[in-house]
Order: C-alpha cells, then sequence, then structure tokens
C-alpha cells in the first residue's frame, strides 16, 4: 500500500503526458481546468447538502446515527476530481456510480432519515419520569409536590 501512495502521482503524472500526446497540450489544460471547476462545484454543493440535512436534526446526538453518505461519497469524489489525472478522475466517476447506485436502490441515509424520537417535544412525559432515550434521561422542570408523602 504505501508503495501505491508513493508511485500514484508518478502515474497520474503519466496518464496526463500520455492524454496530452493523443489530445494535444491545449486540450489537456482544458481537461484539467474544466475538472477542477466541476469538482469544486460538486464540493460546494455536497456541503450545502450535508448542511441541509444536518438542519432537519435538533441536536449533534440525533445526528450522530447518520453518517450523510451520500454527501461524503460526493465530496470525495469532488476531492479526487480536482486533482489533475485520469486516475483520480476515474476513481471519482466509481465512487459517484457506487453513491447514485445507492441512491436509487436503496436511498441514502440522509434521504431516509426521519425524525427520530430526539426530536419530539420532551414536554410531555413517556410512562416513568426516569425514562430515558437516545439523549439521555428525560427532566422535567418546574414547581413539583409529590402527593404520596402527603
Amino acid at each position: 500500500m504505501p508503495l501505491l501512495l508513493i508511485a500514484f502521482p508518478f502515474l497520474e503524472f503519466w496518464t496526463l503526458l500520455e492524454l496530452s500526446a493523443r489530445a494535444g497540450a491545449l486540450a489537456t489544460m482544458g481537461y484539467i481546468v474544466f475538472m477542477i471547476v466541476v469538482g469544486y462545484w460538486l464540493l460546494q454543493w455536497a456541503g450545502r447538502s450535508a448542511l441541509m440535512t444536518a438542519g432537519r436534526f435538533t441536536s449533534a446526538s440525533a445526528i450522530r446515527g447518520q453518517l450523510f453518505a451520500g454527501e461524503i461519497s460526493v465530496a470525495f469524489g469532488a476531492v479526487l476530481l480536482m486533482i489533475p489525472g485520469v486516475i483520480s478522475d476515474v476513481l471519482a466517476l466509481y465512487i459517484f456510480s457506487r453513491a447514485a447506485f445507492r441512491a436509487l436502490v436503496g436511498g441514502s441515509a440522509s434521504a431516509q432519515a426521519k425524525p427520530s424520537a430526539a426530536a419530539e417535544p420532551r414536554d410531555i412525559p413517556h410512562g416513568k419520569s426516569s425514562q430515558t432515550n437516545d439523549r439521555g434521561p428525560i427532566t422535567l422542570e418546574g414547581d413539583f409536590s409529590r402527593l404520596d408523602d402527603e
């Protein structure tokens, strides 16, 4: 694996040289700039989408179960697109195709997110006051007096 990480930049450079030899230097430079712009645009879109998904939850503990799988894979693919080279672009297309397949067939984790029990109002106790949910024990605030002590 470390050898692959060392060889990756050289392989990317080699693919760009081959592309330049076959298509021309100007076409190769245009390809690189186009992929950087597309990657930047996709990275912004994934960030906005992740913020919109996070905005649907009331607390950080409610988000804990959500991994934003679709947004993270699109962001990683966008970063790969912004790296000059053909190999990283092919990897990005593979990641995008997997994310699209998951969204079409199984739905992404953020698209199927339903408000959990943590998102419902907590001012009405459910059963015992010592009941817990994913946000911790339910705490009732206010003035109380025990009727069984009198």
